[in-house]
């Protein structure tokens, strides 16, 4: 048996249903410079694979681990009897050799002395403060085998299996994951909570044992969120501390103190490698921390709370450095705080005296998926295999559960609630609308349109992915609230940057949550979704073929005013309408998009069994990504591209001056050519400012910015989605494959890199407006040394990555002041 475990700085996010919800933030602040301490995890799989190992003879036990537990919870003799038969068989157990060799080699690793053990059942819904203790154990292998093995047990106790049962939880569901990190004197030690309107931090002396043992009432101190002061603070009451040898040093860099090491007050089992000192009557009366390393707490919080903002929960220590009279400030901890469901709409007058909705048990989700959009909804399944319903007929709320989001459900999803499907990825069209109007969406929920019955009653997690069924008491749809985006930035006084901060839109719904004052205009206006309604399942041909393309250009020209109003004097760099061609299977000529686009009806009197197959065909054809589409089909069909045209001078004949046109999936040199001339031809009278941007997102643009820039090229816009999966070989609509799909990876970066320094050679801006800015913020820093010159995002990261540019190019300032005082030097 090979037993893996997942160190911090390894996990991706891939692993996150693997490792848990608090070691992969632990890995998520790591990644983004933040001091963690390391360790790795050890998987729920090495603890249900270690219970197969022993002898379950106790009758009580019968079947266990493989089936649930079954007692009174009102004979406390009996559940007494059973934490202590599974205790008992647990600890006289030996681990499995293999298991023991990777833990010896995992912890050997550390290079540490002593180590915590803390466990993580990986779930938002079970509050386990309180029930699951930590384990503090030697590195010595006859220390720590009984240290994990205790951990494990701490599921058992009494107490325990009472919260398990008030919870309606049995054991074979739990997922208990292992934290283990290495663990050293500390001089202080606390937590963080971190609310929307103010933040709490306490302090106490040594290690944070003592608070989460409650032996101690710490030091606090409430933090206003807006504007980081201190608003109250209070002495706390701090007899004893933990640490693990006899000198204990405080915090002032010039005074120590020796504790009085206590051997009378007896330590817990779990804590059997420390020491316990009751502290000085002088200290006892004294603030833990000095007013520096109170702000260097405060101004942790912060820049973590901007990063992935509010609920959530940190536990620190300050230590001190090897031969070094200074500190140095660490987590050892990440909690995220549930929130509660609350209900966000009253219900209507009509309905007051009708039942609602029961909220299901979450601990058995029919179905489970990837997070494409988060939040929570419970509403009615409308399940959709082949025709769907026209948008008047789709009720108003309901979950839309299909095999694959194709065009023609789009319009449906602006009326639905929530979103499941069996295909799709996270960058797909579906995900980023689902995302723009916020509702939550999962995909890759295998089989679900089988399992799900239209009528049935749903609960979506979107947080974590899963689907349940809800109980029907004379159902009433009930909406839950969203995750709230913390405005981090809003009324701090905010370092000014010089890269160019975009957001990207197709809803006029979404104008008024941009944060005006932030963005300096629209970088990507997706035009597929803003048309959604406009084009009513129809291809733009089927319009022109109609004799239609007036009306359509005047449907188009109005929505598109709103947003460049609403913008003016700022650019909207609007994205033309990428439609692909091809032929179906009857030999007619029809006409569909990309993966998340629109199949059309191509005809008002076609019947259903033809459209049937169209929708057949294209949920066959999983991702035409490499079909006729972009800019080759305005060469194939260039009626396509002069109605792009009328739009634009319509636009312009109105005033709205500040609209230029980004050129979307272009293949070659000469497609642009050809568009370029075309609209030169065609739109003889436009203005010197207006630009034509391209799309960067075809491989093959990466070796030809110069002859781009030659035949009239004013800018690229950089799309991470296309550019990955056409750089890896990765089709970004396949569930199966989502663990590959990822824009970090150094053949990806080191192509946007090339994009970025070629564009600056060539005299051009160059913007990024794909996903991996808000999915993968790290990466800023790269974007931002390389010279980016914009950067683009839905609303929803607008504030993140405000916070990410800055701190990128206040690192940048800094490293070009040390090599300048380095060369004034020598």
């Amino acid at each position: 048996m090979n037993y893996k475990f997942y160190w911090l700085d390894q996990i991706k996010s891939s692993d996150w249903k693997t490792v848990g919800e608090r070691a992969f933030y632990l890995a998520h602040l790591m990644k983004q410079g933040y001091p963690i301490i390391p360790g790795f995890v050890i998987p729920a799989n090495s603890f249900w694979q270690f219970l197969q190992h022993i002898d379950w003879s106790d009758p009580l036990l019968t079947d266990f681990p493989n089936s649930a537990l079954h007692f009174n919870v009102n004979n406390y003799q009996q559940l007494q009897q059973i934490s202590q038969s599974i205790n008992y068989n647990i600890a006289s157990t030996d681990l499995p050799s293999e298991l023991l060799l990777s833990l010896e080699y995992a912890i050997k690793n550390l290079n540490a002395e002593v180590l915590s053990f803390n466990l993580d059942l990986a779930s938002p819904y079970l509050k386990t403060l309180g029930i699951l203790e930590p384990i503090i154990s030697q590195t010595r292998p006859e220390e720590f085998v009984p240290g994990i093995k205790q951990i494990w047990a701490e599921i058992f106790n009494a107490k325990s299996l009472l919260y398990w049962n008030s919870q309606q939880v049995e054991i074979p569901q739990l997922q208990p994951v292992v934290i283990v990190q290495p663990v050293q004197s500390a001089i202080a030690s606390g937590n963080i909570q971190v609310f929307t309107n103010s933040w709490k931090i306490q302090a106490t002396h040594g290690l944070g044992v003592s608070i989460e043992l409650g032996q101690v009432l710490p030091d606090s101190y409430i933090i206003s969120a807006e504007n980081c002061t201190v608003e109250n603070k209070k002495l706390g009451n701090k007899i004893i501390a933990y640490n693990l040898d006899a000198r204990t040093i405080k915090v002032r860099d010039t005074d120590t103190w020796q504790g009085n090491y206590h051997t009378q007050i007896p330590l817990p089992k779990t804590l059997a490698a420390l020491q316990i000192f009751l502290l000085p009557e002088e200290l006892q009366k004294e603030f833990v921390l000095e007013e520096k390393q109170l702000q260097s707490l405060i101004q942790l919080t912060q820049d973590i709370a901007n990063n992935i903002g509010t609920n959530f929960g940190v536990k620190w220590s300050f230590f001190q450095r090897s031969n070094d009279a200074k500190f140095e400030l660490l987590i050892t901890d990440f909690e995220r705080f549930p929130q509660e469901d609350k209900i966000l709409a009253q219900l209507p007058q009509s309905a007051k005296e009708e039942k609602s909705i029961s909220i299901p048990n979450t601990k058995h989700p029919i179905v489970k998926g990837i997070v494409a959009s988060s939040g929570k909804v419970t509403a009615k399944a409308i399940v959709i295999k082949n025709i769907p319903p026209e948008v008047e007929e789709f009720p108003d709320k309901a979950i839309v559960v299909v095999a694959v989001i194709i065009p023609s459900y789009l319009p449906l999803l602006k009326k639905a609630s929530g979103i499941i499907s069996e295909q799709g990825g996270i960058t797909s069209h579906a995900a980023i609308l689902a995302r723009e109007i916020g509702i939550p969406a999962i995909v890759g929920a295998t089989n679900s349109t089988n399992i799900i019955k239209t009528g049935d009653h749903l609960f979506i997690d979107g947080n974590n992915g899963a689907i349940y069924l809800a109980k029907e008491d004379n159902y009433y749809p009930h909406k839950f609230e969203m995750p709230v985006v913390e405005n981090s930035l809003k009324n701090q006084n905010l370092p000014p940057i010089g890269t160019k901060l975009f957001v990207n839109l197709s809803q006029i719904n979404s104008i008024k949550k941009v944060p005006d004052s932030l963005i300096d205009g629209v970088g990507l206006l997706r035009s597929e979704l803003m048309a959604i309604e406009l084009l009513e399942n129809h291809h733009p041909l089927w319009w022109i073929q109609q004799g239609r393309q007036p009306e359509l250009v005047g449907l188009i020209v109005k929505k598109l005013s709103q947003f460049a109003v609403a913008f003016t004097p700022k650019p909207v760099f609007y994205r033309s309408l990428d439609l692909a061609l091809f032929n179906s299977s009857d030999g007619e000529k029809t006409f569909t998009k990309m993966p998340e686009e629109f199949i059309t009806n191509y005809s008002e009197n076609q019947d259903n069994q033809t459209k049937s197959n169209l929708h057949n065909h294209r949920t066959n054809y999983s991702n035409p990504i490499l079909g006729r589409h972009g800019t080759f089909s305005y060469m194939l069909e260039p009626n396509l591209l002069d109605l792009e045209i009328d739009i634009l001078s319509q636009v312009y004949e109105l005033g709205y001056t500040n609209v230029h046109l980004i050129l979307p999936f272009v293949r070659s040199v000469e497609e642009f050519q050809f568009c370029h001339s075309r609209i030169q031809t065609k739109w003889e009278n436009r203005p010197n400012n207006f630009q034509i941007w391209i799309m960067a997102e075809v491989p093959s643009v990466l070796f030809l910015i110069p002859e781009y820039v030659k035949a009239g090229v004013r800018g690229i816009a950089i799309g991470t989605n296309d550019l990955t999966q056409l750089l890896l070989g990765v089709d970004r609509e396949e569930e199966q494959m989502a663990s590959a799909f990822d824009t970090r990876k150094p053949a990806v970066m080191r192509a946007i890199q090339q994009l970025i320094y070629q564009a600056k050679i060539s005299g051009i801006p160059c913007s990024i407006c794909g996903d991996a800015p808000a999915l993968y913020p790290e990466i800023i820093d790269n974007l931002i040394r390389w010279g980016i010159t914009s950067i683009s995002v839905n609303v929803d990261a607008v504030d993140k990555t405000y916070n990410s540019i800055a701190r990128a190019e206040k690192r940048l300032i800094l490293e070009a002041a040390q090599i300048k005082n380095l060369d004034d030097r020598f």
